[in-house]
């Protein structure tokens, strides 16, 4: 019997909760959607008002504190915005507004 991945860290993004493990793959419960093997969530960049990077964050650093990135503005708007690598595609996530505990 194969065990189960634990579940690292959850994200919010907008309304939905989803699941990261610690290799970075991502699950959807609310869809029922089990982690692919191709879509992973590689780290997170902390942009300036112009859109320039200040800051990398890699996947151990995310999973070994989430709490400690800012992830928004006082106001809510987004200010670290989380990279994956869906299907051979690197995306930076822009909208909705997200973050991971």
């Amino acid at each position: 019997m194969q065990r189960k991945p634990r579940v690292a860290a959850i994200i919010v993004k907008g309304d939905e909760y989803m699941h990261l493990y610690s290799d970075g793959a991502v699950a959807r419960p609310a869809i029922n959607m089990p982690p692919s093997g191709e879509w992973r969530i590689t780290g997170a960049v902390t942009l300036n008002n112009f859109g320039g990077v200040v800051r990398r964050y890699s996947l151990a650093e995310i999973l070994a504190d989430p709490k400690s990135i800012p992830w928004q503005f006082k106001n809510g708007n987004q200010r670290t915005h989380v990279q994956d690598l869906d299907h051979g595609t690197r995306r930076q996530w822009n909208s909705p507004t997200h973050y991971i505990y």
